[in-house]
Formats: C-alpha cells, sequence, structure tokens
C-alpha cells in the first residue's frame, strides 16, 4: 500500500492543484465560468440537448427551433461525443447553470491534466515532473481566462488532443492497441471544433513521419489507417456543417490577415510572465486583458540549468515532438484566417503541449549545477526579458507585473535550492502553479476580454420570469445599448435575453446564438451573431417582403414583439393592426411589449401563408416534421406554402406521396410548391440531416476498417510470440 501512495502521491498533487486552481476564481466571481459563449451559447446548447435526450431523441435528427437550434449543421456542438452528452444530462439537473457549467468545465480540466501526465510519463518524464507540466497545461493563461470562461469547445480540445498523442505513441513505441488511437481521435474530433481535426491529423502526422524515419513501416501504416477511420466514423459531425454552410455566414470563409488574435514572436518569450497582458488584437482592445502568453512560471527561467545534451541523444524519439511543435508555430504565427481556422491565438495551448514536452523530458534529467552564478545570471535576464517585454506592451502595467516578477524569482531560487528532482522540489513547482495562479486571479478575476452577459443563473427562474411570452416571440434589441447598470438579473434581464436564453426560458424565439448564422433571416432583421438586431428590424417586421404577402410579423408567426425602448422607441407609436401594448408584460420599464389581439389559426402548426387559392383545413407540427391537409378550387394553377420554419438543406415533402419542390421563401422560411392538378391532398414535410446517407456509409467504412486493424495488429502479435519447444 505504501508503496502505491508513493507510486500515485504525483498524480493526486497535481489533481488535487488543478482542483484547488479552478475553485479560486470563485471566491470573488460567482459565474466566472458563466461567461461570454458559455452563458450566450455553451449552456443553452447544453440544455437543450440534455432536454432532447432525455425526451428519448438524438439531437442530430431534430431542428425544430430557429437559428441556433441546428445542432448537426453548428457542428461544435460535441452532440456526436460521448462524454459531452453525459456531462450535459448528467449536469441538467442542476438548477444553477453557472454551477452546473462549472462542474463540466472541471471535468474537461481534470481529464486535461491526466492527458498529459499520461504523455509526460510516456516520454519517459518522472512522475513528478509529469504532475508539474499535467498541471501547468490546463491551467496555463489562455486555456484557463479564454477557453475555461468562454469557450468551451477549444478546453474540450486541449482535454483530448493529450490523450490522442499519448495511444498513438504507445501504439508506434510498445505495440498499443490501435483501438485506443481511433478511440482517442474519435472522442477528439466528434467535438466538432475543427481545431480538433487540425491538432489529431498533426499529431498523428508528426508520429507518422517520425516512424517513417525510424523505418517502423507497419506502425506508420497502422497510423494511418486509424487516422483514416478517425475521419470515417467522423463524417457525420462535419458534413451537415459544409452541406449547410451555403445559407450561413461560415460560406465566405476565405484567407486573410487582419492581426486579430495573431501573436508573434516577441509574444512567446512572455510565457513565463505571470501578469503579461500581450499587445495583440482582440475584440476591441488593442491588448489583450488576460495573460494569454502565460504557460508556466518555471519553463523559461529553467532553461540554463537543463541539460540540452538529451535532446540531441534523443533527437530520434523525440522527432514527433519537433514536427509537431515547428508545424504549430508556424500557425500560432500565421494569418488570422486559412479557411474555417480563424484566430491563430487559439492554437496556443496545442503549442504548448510539445514545449511542456521538451522541458518535461529534460528536466527529468536533472539540473546541471555546473557555472552556477553564469546559469544564475542568465535566468535572472530571462525574467527581466519577459518582464520588459511585458512592460514594453502595456507601461501602465507595471504595478500588475512586479509582484509576479518577484514571485517566480523566489520560487526559481526556492526551487533551486531544494532541486527538481526531489519530492520537495516537485511540491516547490506545484506550490508555485498555485501561488502565481492567485496572483493573477487576484488581477484578472474575469476575461475582461469577451462580453458579460451577466445572466440570471437559475433556469427555474428564467422559466418563470418568461413564461409571459406566449408563441413566438422577436425581440428587438441589442446588447450594446443595454447599460452595464441594466444588464443584470434584476433589472434588463426581467424582459429581455440574448444569446440562446429564451430556449433555456422556454421561449420559441428567433433571436438565438448561432455559429454558422442564417443569413436570409439575419439579412431581414439585421441579426448579429448573439440574436442582437439594428433598429430597422422593427420597420422590416411590417413590411411585406418580396415574393410574400403578409408581413414579416406574420411569416414569422410573431405572437409578442418585445421593443427594448433605447433601441426603438415605440411607447408612442400606436400598435399596428391586430395588436396591442401588454404593459402588464413591461417588468422592468425598459421595454414595449406587444401581442396580438386574435389567436393565429391553426395553433397546432407552423404554416404561415398560402398562396394560389389553397384552404388548409388541418396542420400538425411535431419536431422536425408538418402535416397538413389541403384543398383548391382550382388547381390547374400553382400553390404555394410557406411555413414559419427556417428552410434549412435536408427539408424534403410529399403531397399523397409523392415529392414536391421544397425552396425557401422570403426571410429564407420554408416554401413548398404544390403539385397542379391536385384539388385535395395530404402534405407530409420532414427533414433529415444533410449528407446522413453519405455519413452512414462512411461510418460504416470506418467500422470496417477499425475491425481490420484490430484484427491485424493481433495476428501479428501472436505472430510474435515465442513458440513452445
Amino acid at each position: 500500500m505504501r508503496q502505491r501512495l508513493h507510486r500515485a502521491w504525483p498524480a493526486l498533487a497535481m489533481l488535487a492543484t488543478v482542483a484547488i486552481a479552478v475553485a479560486l476564481p470563485l471566491l470573488r466571481n460567482t459565474i466566472f465560468y458563466f461567461w461570454d459563449d458559455t452563458a450566450a451559447a455553451a449552456v443553452p446548447q447544453w440544455r437543450r440537448i440534455a432536454e432532447t435526450v432525455l425526451n428519448g431523441y438524438f439531437p442530430a435528427f431534430q431542428v425544430d427551433m430557429w437559428r441556433g437550434g441546428n445542432f448537426a449543421a453548428e457542428m461544435a456542438t460535441g452532440i456526436w461525443n460521448p462524454v459531452v452528452l453525459l456531462l450535459s444530462v448528467g449536469t441538467y439537473w442542476i438548477d444553477n447553470m453557472a454551477l452546473a457549467i462549472t462542474v463540466a468545465k472541471l471535468a474537461f480540466l481534470l481529464i486535461s491534466s491526466g492527458g498529459m501526465y499520461l504523455l509526460a510519463r510516456e516520454y519517459g518524464a518522472r512522475r513528478g515532473l509529469a504532475a508539474v507540466v499535467g498541471a501547468a497545461l490546463p491551467l496555463s493563461g489562455y486555456s484557463f481566462f479564454m477557453d475555461s470562461t468562454s469557450w468551451l469547445n477549444g478546453l474540450m480540445v486541449t482535454a483530448f488532443l493529450p490523450f490522442v498523442w499519448f495511444t498513438a505513441l504507445r501504439a508506434s513505441r510498445r505495440g498499443g492497441s490501435l483501438l485506443w488511437v481511433i478511440l482517442a481521435g474519435y472522442l477528439c474530433c466528434s467535438l466538432g471544433n475543427p481545431y480538433g481535426f487540425l491538432g489529431t491529423g498533426l499529431v498523428l502526422f508528426a508520429l507518422i513521419v517520425e516512424a517513417l524515419v525510424a523505418r517502423r513501416y507497419r506502425l506508420a501504416l497502422g497510423l494511418t489507417g486509424s487516422g483514416i477511420a478517425v475521419l470515417l466514423l467522423t463524417a457525420m459531425v462535419f458534413l451537415p456543417f459544409l452541406l449547410t454552410s451555403t445559407v450561413g455566414f461560415r460560406a465566405d470563409a476565405a484567407l486573410y490577415n487582419d492581426g486579430f488574435l495573431a501573436p508573434d514572436l516577441a509574444d512567446l518569450l512572455m510565457l513565463s510572465t505571470p501578469a503579461a497582458q500581450p499587445w495583440i488584437t482582440g475584440f476591441g482592445l488593442p491588448n489583450l486583458t488576460f495573460p494569454a502568453m502565460y504557460l508556466a512560471w518555471f519553463v523559461l527561467p529553467t532553461l540554463p540549468w537543463l541539460r540540452w545534451s538529451v535532446l540531441r541523444t534523443q533527437w530520434r524519439t523525440l522527432l514527433a515532438v519537433f514536427v509537431f511543435g515547428g508545424l504549430m508555430l508556424l500557425l500560432v504565427l500565421g494569418p488570422s484566417q486559412v479557411w474555417l481556422f480563424r484566430w491563430p491565438l487559439r492554437l496556443i495551448t496545442m503549442l504548448w503541449l510539445p514545449v511542456l514536452l521538451c522541458w518535461v523530458i529534460l528536466a527529468s534529467a536533472g539540473f546541471a549545477r555546473e557555472r552556477a552564478r553564469l546559469r544564475a545570471a542568465l535566468s535572472a535576464a530571462i525574467v527581466l526579458l519577459g518582464g520588459y517585454l511585458a512592460w514594453a506592451d502595456l507601461p501602465d502595467n507595471l504595478l500588475h507585473l512586479l509582484p509576479g516578477l518577484l514571485l517566480i524569482t523566489g520560487l526559481l531560487m526556492l526551487l533551486l535550492w531544494r532541486d527538481i528532482g526531489q519530492r520537495s522540489g516537485i511540491l516547490v513547482l506545484l506550490f508555485g502553479i498555485l501561488a502565481v495562479h492567485s496572483v493573477q486571479l487576484v488581477f484578472h478575476p474575469a476575461n475582461q476580454s469577451v462580453a458579460n452577459y451577466r445572466f440570471p443563473t437559475s433556469q427555474a427562474m428564467l422559466e418563470e420570469r418568461f413564461q409571459k411570452y406566449t408563441g413566438v416571440t422577436v425581440q428587438i434589441a441589442d446588447l450594446g445599448e443595454l447599460s452595464d447598470a441594466d444588464r443584470a438579473p434584476e433589472r434588463g434581464y426581467q424582459d429581455l435575453l440574448f444569446g440562446s436564453m429564451y430556449g433555456v426560458a422556454g421561449v420559441d424565439s428567433p433571436n438565438a446564438y448561432s455559429g454558422i448564422g442564417f443569413t436570409p433571416l439575419d439579412a431581414e432583421l439585421c441579426m448579429s451573431y448573439q440574436g442582437s438586431v439594428c433598429p430597422e428590424a422593427w420597420d422590416a417586421l411590417w413590411r411585406v417582403p418580396p415574393g410574400a404577402t403578409v408581413p414579416l410579423a406574420d411569416l414569422l408567426r410573431a405572437e409578442t414583439i418585445v421593443v427594448h425602448n433605447d433601441l426603438v422607441d415605440i411607447r408612442e407609436i400606436v400598435p399596428p393592426d391586430g395588436w396591442h401594448r401588454d404593459r402588464t408584460a413591461e417588468a422592468s420599464g425598459l421595454v414595449t411589449v406587444l401581442r396580438r389581439t386574435e389567436p393565429l389559426p391553426l395553433p397546432d402548426g407552423r404554416l404561415s401563408e398560402t398562396s394560389g387559392g389553397v384552404t388548409v383545413t388541418t396542420d400538425e407540427s411535431s419536431g422536425s416534421a408538418e402535416s397538413l391537409r389541403y384543398s383548391r378550387r382550382d388547381a390547374s394553377s400553382p400553390g404555394e406554402l410557406t411555413f414559419a420554419r427556417l428552410g434549412w438543406p435536408g427539408y424534403t415533402a410529399t403531397v399523397n406521396g409523392a415529392e414536391v419542390p421544397v425552396t425557401r421563401g422570403p426571410a429564407g422560411l420554408l416554401r413548398v410548391e404544390l403539385p397542379t392538378g391536385v384539388e385535395q391532398g395530404r402534405l407530409e414535410v420532414s427533414w433529415q440531416m444533410p449528407g446522413w446517407p453519405a455519413a452512414l456509409t462512411a461510418a460504416g467504412g470506418g467500422l470496417l476498417l477499425v475491425v481490420a486493424l484490430g484484427t491485424a495488429q493481433a495476428i501479428h502479435r501472436r505472430t510474435q510470440k515465442p513458440q513452445d519447444p
């Protein structure tokens, strides 16, 4: 037992360090992890995904919501990832959404830590030092202050990518099963984040290059087959996005450089400077307000003490580290956008993987103690250089820089005294990670580079508060016009919501967050990615779009319209015909609420307009499907039906069993053309995920390849066993 504890204590200390670090920001900011896109998109998506699964459906096959609700096409929702599904369902019962997502993010941070630990151990690092880099990766500046607070998809990639490398390395070095490589690759790529595909592909490419150089051709072939299997198995993740991109703003993905979130080499020299706020263009600011380039306090200052000859003697076994690191460095220093890959700073946590691996491999050989004065002088120069570069970027930041510089100087002296190879040295490194992290949180209790929505955290409260909005609810509001004082749970959020929070509140609204958008509707309402609209959206609601006979409000089957008075003041305007003002629904005094005077016809369906003398007698809507009966006195001319549904690719329709054309009408709404000569008919509308047959075929091919690889590897192992005499 004592021996087991001796072997396990570094990993346990690592996990404890990460857990404590995750809890620290909550002392001052309880919504630290309920921030920006996490609050506006990830949490609502996760709640909706959990609801769908608990109701016995799979989210990829449902498209009954407005923009932001096409989970298959949004791609980065993680619906194909079993860990995401498990965590979304497992945390759904926590009413406090900030707490629920914090639990999920803690899980991913611990997974990231464990993966880095195993990867370092596989490269021969000492347990204690592997635990140090395992704690450093998830607590690095960009991973913790950006991905952990806002961009959950990036955090999840950082969690699974080390496992891709670890399993692939075991397969190429020690004959580990390729099935584990495929599983890890699937978990990373099924997140839907394109950076997961990129990272997985580069890891496998780097290890294949290493295997080819070492003339391990069979292993290189096995890794290649594993990569192909992952690609085939995850076809259902990216095919719907590609086949739907024509109606979204991602269709114009291109190659350009505007410097947005694009670091340079000087920024990388601040990776051990705790308070550096690099001069990298962000969201409306010339510099980032958090230590985005920080990796770990010990990496650069200890470089003069490392035994660099290790890299020379072990270069063949480290070739994949160099290849991956070199390629990732080029990408991090690359242009702002290359096709789907934009904002190269997002790749920084992937670059930290080879940096930490090189450091831990060198550190495992122990510190070199000869010429100590020169080494100490070089360490001091490195610390000062990092401080100078950080000060040069932001001279007003001096008072924030000094505590961190003094702290890492003291920690370095303590580490050199205790020695990196001893348990006490490991504790100094882990304690230093926590100490620096605490200092960073003093000055950066939140990520001020991105939006803080400050939504209410209770789903039950939202459902109760917004049950006053019935039917399709269109919001005419802009988050930028909501003052900071009004952006609070008990002020503006009594009547307004942004992002996809209306979905959490149980309100059916086209105003929602979307990573891909829906250009035809967005253009009509000049809607931004998080559901805000411009003042002209008010006029657009009452205007009859080209090709329609009724206003947009009727095409959307809107029953409630919420107008932020600071964006468009309609309090003195007479409501349009068929509408009245509902003062009882105006709780904050910030909005004007309009409701329909009379209920809409056919309340069980989503039909919003007919043409060509069509009379609809029944209409029923169920999820992605619609079923109605119609009749026509004169069926010799064309007829059309328009539905209050976004015309996503994948819709089909039949009349009396015969397929009829499906198009997009005004604002991109779903429109069905009725056949001539049919006076009475039953129209059935259904939706299928675009590319589903091809995705199934690819997945089948991927499974066959998995079986083939597993069988081939099993046969090879059996033939390699020594025969009995």
